[in-house]
């Protein structure tokens, strides 16, 4: 329940720091991951794979990033099913904007908690994460 509660409420902060920039949490991340993990684009089924939405959800995120022109959205030439996802200028200069304000207000928080508290913190929830993976592949074969 901790970890709900938890969850919840930096959810929250997060929306509230984002706020300004007018992005969504999910809109946020999805720029994020563009910007620095898949500088060159990505596969849509890849950024479903990390983000915490399922496929459907990461399409109409996506279709609104396009349309309000922060993302572009290509179709590849050996596979018409399959579209690659790149930043656009106007999505950088927009993630650009809102950062700044996003991680003062996630560095303000975690501020009072140690590092080793951090660290130890991070080895919890991934081993959590771990534990649930093998279960969901448990059930599903």
């Amino acid at each position: 329940m901790a970890i709900m509660l938890t969850a919840r409420m930096l959810s929250g902060m997060g929306r509230d720091l984002l706020k300004e920039s007018g992005l969504t949490e999910a809109q946020f991340n999805i720029l994020m991951l563009l910007q620095y993990q898949f500088p060159e684009g990505t596969m849509q089924v890849e950024l479903s794979k990390r983000m915490l939405v399922n496929r459907a959800n990461v399409t109409g995120l996506v279709d609104r990033l396009v349309r309000d022109g922060l993302v572009s959205r290509t179709q590849k030439a050996d596979n018409r099913r399959a579209n690659n996802i790149c930043i656009t200028p106007d999505g950088s200069a927009a993630l650009a904007k809102a950062a700044p304000s996003y991680f003062e207000g996630v560095n303000k928080l975690s501020g009072g908690v140690t590092e080793a508290q951090q660290d130890q913190l991070i080895a919890t929830l991934l081993s959590i994460c771990s534990l649930i993976e093998k279960e969901q592949d448990g059930a599903a074969g």
